[in-house]
């Protein structure tokens, strides 16, 4: 009897084991089925497809505007100003008389010399005559044509000193601010204004490397500055010094810029664009394309699986160089990405290996 005992106790062992287990395995089907009941993950994503184009390597510089012509403006003699001829700021056209000293000295000495020539071209004429008839030496008659000459020499000479204190504009263009007024006593060398040519066409010098000094003369660059306006403007290098600072080991270049969106004033700052390499193929994409880890840059190429769903996949690229909201991607260097291929912008982020993905069709 003891061992029916213990054949009960086994069976109503394994009986609780398995009802026991027979529960837990209907928990866990009822739980796969409840788990498959919901859709798999899935990422909504903006789309762009990869397109071959030509993009030229550039060294992006600041420069500075320069005026084709400039020149201080500044009385050679002292005098008292009588008149003046331009406004602060204004226009000045060339050939104006923009400044005259006080010349009245100077005219009443002119008159002077004018009565002596007169009375010397006499002498000159009446000695010649009395010479020719043979009542005067030829020592007096030179002596009259050397008098003549002294007068008409002191004549230029006055005329020259009115002519310097007369200050003529040599070229069109925009007067600076003065503060000059007609009575005031101007000492020699006195810097009365500053004339700017108010030409379209300026310079612009700018600083390159040592690295690049083997620029040409003629070489297209390209000017901008948002900021006032100018926009990839076309310039061309005029000039190249022709030496290497030694304290930044850069060379100067100097480029003609003829522009009509906008006036650059000179001392504007631009930035200028610098061919430095041969057109190369690449790739342009949106820069919200561009994923980083620690391997480096990578975009999400989108390809359909077997039941046509779109699926991400990890493609390594190389980014050479970033313009605007655009990064430049070499293709030479990035296996695996062609011609055609569909990748993940705006929304990549979200996106992992494999994931299914679904396409914003306003994204195309």
């Amino acid at each position: 009897m003891h061992w029916r005992r213990w054949l009960v106790a086994v069976v109503f062992c394994f009986a609780v084991v398995g009802l026991l287990g027979f529960v837990k395995f209907n928990q866990v089907m009822a739980a796969i089925a409840f788990g498959e009941s919901f859709p798999e993950p899935s990422e909504m994503v903006k789309i762009e497809s990869v397109a071959i184009s030509t993009w030229q390597p550039n060294l992006k510089l600041i420069g500075s505007v320069l005026p084709t012509q400039s020149l201080e403006i500044r009385n050679e003699l002292d005098g008292v100003v009588t008149y003046i001829g331009f406004k602060s700021g204004g226009k000045v056209e060339k050939g104006a008389v923009l400044l005259r000293m006080q010349i009245d000295d100077e005219l009443a000495q002119l008159d002077a010399i004018d009565a002596e020539i007169t009375i010397a071209e006499l002498d000159v004429r009446r000695f010649k005559k009395l010479f020719e008839q043979r009542a005067a030496s030829l020592d007096q008659y030179e002596r009259a044509k050397a008098q003549l000459a002294v007068s008409a020499a002191r004549k230029r000479a006055l005329e020259a000193v009115i002519a310097k204190k007369t200050v003529i504009a040599p070229f069109s263009g925009q007067a600076g601010l003065h503060e000059l007024e007609i009575g005031a006593f101007l000492s020699a060398d006195t810097m009365a204004t500053k004339l700017v040519s108010d030409s379209h066409t300026v310079w612009v010098d700018f600083n390159i490397p040592q690295t690049y000094s083997n620029l040409t003369v003629g070489t297209n660059v390209a000017v901008s500055a948002d900021n006032l306006g100018l926009h990839d403007a076309k310039a061309v290098i005029a000039a190249i010094d022709q030496e290497i600072s030694t304290r930044s080991r850069n060379i100067k270049v100097r480029a003609e810029l003829t522009s009509h969106q906008v006036k650059l004033k000179p001392g504007a700052i631009v930035t200028v664009s610098v061919p430095v390499d041969a057109l190369k193929q690449v790739v342009r994409l949106s820069s919200k394309a561009i994923r980083y880890d620690t391997f480096g840059s990578y975009v999400f190429k989108l390809t359909k699986d077997d039941k046509d769903n779109w699926r991400a996949a990890r493609q390594v690229v190389n980014v050479i160089y970033k313009e605007g909201e655009s990064s430049i991607i070499d293709i030479a260097s990035s296996n695996g990405l062609e011609v055609n291929d569909i990748i993940a912008t705006q929304g990549s982020f979200k996106l992992r290996e494999g994931i299914l993905v679904y396409i914003d069709e306003q994204g195309e």
